[in-house]
């Protein structure tokens, strides 16, 4: 049975040291620079690995160029690993380190003579990195047995179909070896500018396809999760320039039986709408917010929060319509956003996370993004007693398990659990410290009226 995967670093960045369960919703606040993207991209990056092994696989089959070694597929994840953070040499103490629940673990240091980045796979990922290897060598020499030149189109569409099939084993087991089969998505802080981005970089690469400046080659001035991020965008605009969403939840409304999931992709909707003040449209290359019959916007004339916040909404939005089982990175959600829009974009998360078997991560330093949290918490405690009152006030598939949270603050280069797990709430004084620091000084200032 596989156990929690859990997350250590130790002398990296702001961080000295921290030690991270990885439950299905972690939540982290901090001051700036203390440390909350560090942990993210972190475990962003050690889950990223599986898709990086499955890459690795597809082209040691297409290229026939396999080696029982993991020496190649190391240098691969160093590389990704510098995508992330860059440098990391002037760490030269550090200690990452990833356990998946299965017996794998990944650590990343510095190499004894600090002139390089060590990342060291241990022996359970070895011996199944070995028996890939070997399946794949062997399902490839039995194909080569089977010539395509004078083959009939039978003949090759059968071999192309075994060829399909060994792919999805092997990404099954690689799964399996990562202990995770999610999506993985990281949403990082910035996106009013990338959304904007998204539209120029769209126009620019099609006024001339032959111009040195072109959308690929300006994907590489930018940050590596800006660049993953900008890259999910597009795919999401390649389906909504096909249809919109609305017809995407009418299709899956007339085909779906399950009430259940019909009524969370309505209130996924509702929210959505409410967040964005509007509703979003992608037509012939252009990006608008309809608001009401009549009035649109396009999106980079739209207000800074809309712009913050119109992708986070819609790629959620499409997980849900498509029951899509995620590993979810939001870094700041609340960015630009009213209170009240913040509460809404955590019911929307808590739908998420209770649809299929997701996980969400976010960095806040909101306290409106904490109390909406406790809300859904305090829901779920009194839900199990009185659950038709409850539900009432909050909708039940918002309602989320306190045994599936966790809330660290960030300081002084360690993390400290906020999370009351007797409560099953994050701890208030916490989330009002940042209140009480601005009353006290209110106060100080009337009590010197007084004596005025």
């Amino acid at each position: 049975m596989s156990q929690q995967q859990q997350l250590s670093i130790q002398n990296f960045g702001p961080i000295s040291q921290v030690q991270i369960d990885i439950k299905d919703i972690l939540l982290f606040i901090g001051s700036q620079a203390s440390g909350k993207s560090t942990i993210s991209k972190a475990i962003f990056f050690f889950k990223s690995l599986r898709d990086e092994l499955i890459q690795y696989f597809y082209q040691a089959y297409t290229q026939d160029n396999f080696t029982p070694s993991i020496t190649p597929f190391a240098k691969q994840a160093k590389n990704l690993l510098i995508k992330t953070y860059g440098s990391v040499l002037q760490f030269p103490d550090m200690e990452l380190k990833y356990q998946y629940g299965n017996g794998m673990e990944v650590i990343v240091r510095a190499s004894p003579d600090q002139k390089f980045t060590d990342i060291i796979f241990n022996p359970y990922f070895k011996d199944n990195f070995s028996q890939i290897v070997s399946l794949f060598q062997r399902k490839k020499t039995e194909l080569k047995q089977k010539p395509l030149k004078f083959s009939s189109s039978r003949e090759i569409t059968l071999i192309k179909a075994e060829e399909a099939a060994l792919f999805e084993k092997i990404a099954d087991q690689v799964n399996q070896l990562f202990n995770d089969e999610s999506d993985l998505l990281f949403l990082p802080a910035g996106r009013s500018l990338i959304t904007t981005l998204s539209q120029q970089l769209y126009k620019i690469d099609r006024l001339d396809r032959g111009d040195e400046f072109s959308e690929e080659n300006s994907l590489i001035k930018l940050d590596y999760l800006m660049e993953i991020f900008l890259n999910r965008i597009d795919g999401a605009k390649s389906i909504l320039n096909q249809t919109s969403l609305a017809r995407l939840i009418q299709e899956q409304s007339s085909e779906s039986n399950n009430s259940e999931l019909l009524s969370v992709i309505f209130l996924a909707q509702d929210l959505v709408n409410s967040i964005l003040k509007g509703s979003y449209r992608y037509q012939n290359g252009n990006e608008w917010i309809d608001i009401g019959d009549k009035n649109s916007t396009l999106i980079n004339f739209a207000s800074s929060g809309q712009q913050e916040v119109v992708w986070i909404l819609l790629l959620i939005q499409l997980l849900i319509v498509n029951q899509r089982q995620v590993f979810l990175v939001i870094e700041e959600p609340e960015a630009h956003l009213f209170p009240v829009a913040q509460k809404e974009i955590i019911d929307l998360i808590g739908l998420l996370v209770n649809q299929t078997h997701n996980q969400v991560l976010l960095t806040t330093h909101s306290p409106y993004i904490l109390s909406s949290f406790n809300n859904l918490l305090y829901a779920y405690n009194l839900g199990s007693k009185q659950s038709e009152q409850v539900e009432r006030v909050v909708n039940r598939h918002l309602w989320i398990n306190p045994n599936r949270l966790d809330a660290y603050i960030l300081e002084s280069g360690k993390a400290r659990s906020i999370f009351d797990a007797e409560m099953g709430l994050i701890e208030s004084a916490e989330i009002d410290k940042a209140s009480d620091i601005i009353v006290t000084t209110f106060n100080q200032l009337f009590e010197l009226e007084d004596e005025a």
